[in-house]
């Protein structure tokens, strides 16, 4: 291990050269064995080295009771920025003395330091049950699985979703960890990094503790060591085994049951629905990707050749399904789950189109990562409450080309259709689109249709400066702006996916509130998930609603606003 990490110190001179600065400065601390929460500020009066020390507690004469029926203790205090404790003492004998309360015992056996910044991190296992939670700012308090632990800070892990909100040097309000045995450690900080971790499952973020007062430490330093402890314990092989810590036992004893993984189960989605748990997977690879551009990383070209051919296969397979599927990951980033939408869509409309296979999927893959390149620009720009100024505007034309230059390491991918669909999404026929301005020669067909999908999409979602629009008024608004977008194109998304699409909310004259799982030819609804009737908010229902069934819930009303119900997709 190294010095700059927990060392324990046997060598006499190295000894005396971390006692003597805790001898001249006078501040000492004694807290009992086993470590509770409670120190006291004693004095260290005489140290002969190598032999003995007299320790002074008139101060406090309330330790005498313990000190003088043989507990432990040890002392420890602050040294060049290190922790330093000794190891377990007790007194050897008291000092006669009318006016001062003084005892001796040996001088320790070994030092244990543990510099504040260490690059020792002890190391978390599920079964050691810690949970964790971690308060960013004024976001929520995010669940997290901590993995190491060390003075300096701690490493925990994030669902990639939660990971892709926080970033380098944001606040750390709390973060808090629970131990079985009912111990907790309540820190605060900032953090220092994010990143995905090897298989790309979890987000990591690293955390770094700062305005740690002398309380904290020792409580964090006990911590630290019992957890390097226990992970020694348990990887003993010789007869001389270590007790379990208390630490990892509950207060009555038992073993915690292993901490889950937050990688085993995606919260929301039903366990058979194989559809929508493939497209949490590649949402998980959305958002990690986002990660490993945000931290100078390349695109995953192979994981991304995967993905499309995924998201290529689930549209052959049941596009309906599919559609509906967008309705399970409500919980993603709005970047994610726009990112998810228009590609599904627009590999749907061009399948419905007649383009081959090969040419939906390198559509697929580009529509995909077509706004990963935002990753780059400052979320002050991402989030304005208010319109973007000319400097802004040309400041976010940036993400398509930094973006295109990163989809040259794709070998596979089709360069023709990757630059048609990433950089022609956000141009218009009259020019006023960016990042060219280029006008309506210049567009190919499937840049016109990729800017359909784009906007009806983006204005369908909620923003920072305005609330989401319905989709009827998104397709008014393309309808009537013949100048910007493609009106065949226009016409052809309307026609394929209809006023009241796979996977929105209607609702019905009755009262009656249901997902549409299927439509017809026309886009009329021929089968639906009945979940709640608003006149009767508090009983939920669940039927599934075919044929006659649906007409007894009265005339189609049109979509509405889920979020006005509070109701997702589960």
């Amino acid at each position: 291990m190294s010095e700059s990490a927990s060392t324990d110190i046997v060598n006499a001179k190295a000894k005396w050269e971390w006692l003597e600065p805790l001898f001249l400065h006078g501040s000492v601390n004694l807290a009992f064995d086993p470590a509770d929460d409670a120190y006291w500020p004693i004095l260290l009066d005489e140290v002969t080295p190598d032999e003995s020390m007299i320790v002074d507690i008139t101060a406090i004469p309330a330790l005498a009771s313990k000190l003088e029926r043989g507990d432990t203790f040890h002392l420890f205090g602050h040294v060049n920025g290190a922790l330093v404790r000794t190891a377990p003492l007790v007194v050897e004998a008291w000092l006669d003395s009318r006016e001062r309360l003084r005892f001796r015992c040996d001088y320790p056996e070994f030092l244990s330091t543990v510099h504040r910044r260490s690059t020792y991190r002890a190391a978390i296992r599920p079964e050691m049950g810690v949970s964790a939670s971690l308060v960013v700012g004024e976001q929520p308090a995010l669940e997290a699985e901590l993995h190491n632990l060390s003075l300096g800070g701690a490493l925990v892990a994030l669902r990639l979703n939660e990971a892709v909100t926080i970033g380098p040097d944001q606040r750390i309000e709390r973060l808090l960890l629970d131990f079985p045995s009912g111990r907790q450690l309540d820190l605060k900080g900032h953090v220092r990094h994010v990143r995905n971790n090897a298989d790309w499952t979890l987000g990591l973020a690293g955390c770094e503790f700062t305005a740690l007062n002398l309380d904290d430490e020792r409580k964090l330093w006990y911590c630290v060591k019992e957890i390097e402890r226990e992970g020694a314990r348990t990887e003993l092989t010789s007869d001389k085994a270590l007790a379990p810590s208390t630490l990892f036992r509950a207060p009555d004893g038992r073993r915690p049951s292993p901490t889950p993984l937050m990688r085993e189960a995606p919260t929301g989605i039903p366990t058979g629905n194989t559809t929508a748990r493939r497209l949490k997977r590649i949402a998980d690879y959305l958002s990690a990707q986002q990660l490993q551009l945000h931290n100078g990383g390349d695109i995953a070209a192979s994981l991304l050749s995967r993905h499309a051919d995924t998201l290529v296969t689930l549209g052959e397979q049941s596009r309906e399904s599919l559609l509906y599927a967008i309705g399970y990951l409500a919980g993603e980033t709005r970047l994610v789950q726009h990112s998810l939408a228009v590609a599904i869509r627009a590999t749907d409309l061009a399948r419905w189109q007649g383009h081959a296979r090969e040419t939906l999927k390198a559509i697929a893959a580009s529509a995909l990562v077509h706004d990963l390149g935002k990753t780059w620009l400052p979320a002050s720009l991402l989030e304005s409450p208010t319109p973007l100024d000319d400097e802004q505007r040309e400041r976010l034309r940036e993400h398509v080309p930094a973006l295109l230059e990163q989809l040259q390491v794709c070998r596979w991918l089709d360069p023709e259709i990757a630059v048609t669909i990433v950089a022609q999404a956000n141009e218009r026929l009259d020019g006023s689109g960016y990042p060219r301005g280029a006008t309506a020669e210049q567009l190919g067909e499937l840049g016109r249709m990729m800017a359909v999908v784009d906007v009806v999409d983006a204005l369908t979602r909620p923003r920072a400066d305005r609330e989401a629009w319905p989709l009827i008024d998104a397709y008014r608004h393309l309808l009537a702006s013949t100048q910007a977008f493609d009106t065949a194109w226009v016409q052809r998304y309307i026609k394929r996916f209809g006023a009241t699409p796979v996977g929105s909310l209607v609702k019905y004259s009755t009262g009656a509130l249901a997902w549409v799982q299927r439509v017809d030819g026309q886009g009329r609804p021929t089968q639906v998930h009945l979940v709640l009737n608003e006149r009767s908010r508090q009983r939920r229902l669940d039927q599934i609603l075919t044929g006659q069934d649906i007409d007894q819930l009265g005339r189609l009303a049109g979509a509405v606003a889920p979020a006005s119900y509070g109701l997702a997709l589960v």
